[in-house]
């Protein structure tokens, strides 16, 4: 199957940030509070009809505003194909590489993932599943607030799940967000106290399962190129198709 990546990855920016944001001049600038970069940067989507330096100057006036740091998201689809070097030469830093791994989900392979002793649960008050997901990553209550608005505020399907172990503590997240047939898998993890039992993997597979079997034809993960999860997603049929990197300057590169 051939899979449309431009479209995916504004799939992937719908999903990440639908709270908060400005347009300037072909730059889609997130301005949403909270841990994922990716909903506080700019994405230089389209072509500029302004000078470089005029844009820039707009939006960092507009992160300051927001109380952010001014973050550039550099992809293989932006538009300007020398934003990268112009970047740098200004002394922004290049940090945080990722990977952009899609699955066609004809292809979904779970035969290894092996039986646990846990029961899935879809959360469906989205307030309290950011809650829960910001609690087990440890955030700050501004970026709790964060995560839970844009839940609340997404147009599409956000749909956290948890696993549960035999004693009915949770044990395991992760979050499918659906547009059309089009499922981005996001806030994947573990409890400290339950790692290495299987736990998240088998989540995985189960959403993914039921994604397929409602009719979604594509899945996708963003993960970072040192993360060595990226097996585990590998596993499951995900393969890299590009990747991306975030640019600041040094006391932003968080």
């Amino acid at each position: 199957m051939s899979i449309d990546l431009r479209r995916l990855e504004e799939i992937s920016q719908n999903a990440s940030r639908p709270d908060r944001g400005l347009m300037i001049d072909g730059w889609s600038v997130g301005l949403s509070p909270g841990r994922a970069k990716r909903s506080r940067c700019i994405n230089a989507f389209y072509p500029s009809a302004r000078s470089f330096a005029t844009n820039l100057a707009e939006a960092k006036r507009a992160f300051t505003s927001a109380g952010l740091p001014c973050v550039f998201r550099v992809t293989p689809f932006v538009a300007d194909a020398t934003l990268d070097a112009q970047l740098e030469a200004l002394g922004y830093v290049k940090y945080d590489a990722a990977d952009v791994q899609v699955l066609d989900l004809d292809e979904l392979d779970v035969r290894h993932v092996r039986p646990v002793a846990a029961q899935f649960c879809v959360e469906p008050n989205l307030h309290t599943a950011a809650h829960v997901v910001a609690k087990m990553r440890g955030d700050t209550e501004a970026e709790t607030a964060g995560l839970a608005e844009r839940w609340r505020l997404s147009a599409a399907a956000v749909l956290p799940s948890f696993a549960f172990d035999a004693n009915g503590e949770r044990v395991a997240r992760s979050v499918v967000i659906r547009e059309d047939d089009h499922v981005g898998i996001f806030e994947v993890g573990t409890d400290a106290a339950h790692l290495n039992r299987g736990y998240a993997t088998a989540l995985l597979a189960h959403q993914l399962t039921q994604a397929k079997a409602s009719g979604a034809r594509v899945a996708y993960l963003q993960v970072r190129s040192d993360n060595p999860a990226r097996r585990i997603y590998e596993r499951l049929g995900f393969r890299t198709r590009y990747g991306y990197w975030y640019r600041a300057l040094p006391a932003d590169a968080d």
